[in-house]
């Protein structure tokens, strides 16, 4: 079951405090070093989703990583996108 905007927006400030919702995905800018980085946060980001079997979207730039999550077969955000946000937030973090 998809969330609607409020919903979204109350999970993201309890639990995904470095995302935001831009409709129709949740999304997350990380700066990096260099663009090496950037490649290598995604290639272990990429580990994640495929445990969860959940893929983002994954856009890379010099100094940054843009990752945007839903979930297709809803039209919306879900649990899983929830899900997989708090794992890449994990990574990052460490």
């Amino acid at each position: 079951m998809a969330y609607n905007a409020k919903e979204i927006e109350e999970k993201l400030t309890h639990k995904c405090a470095f995302w935001s919702y831009i409709f129709p995905s949740i999304e997350r800018k990380f700066f990096t070093q260099n663009f090496d980085d950037s490649i290598r946060i995604a290639n272990e980001i990429a580990k994640i989703a495929n445990q969860l079997n959940h893929h983002p979207e994954l856009v890379f730039k010099h100094n940054a990583l843009i990752i945007r999550i839903h979930t297709h077969s809803a039209s919306g955000i879900t649990d899983k996108d929830f899900e997989l946000a708090e794992k890449i937030d994990q990574l990052l973090l460490a």
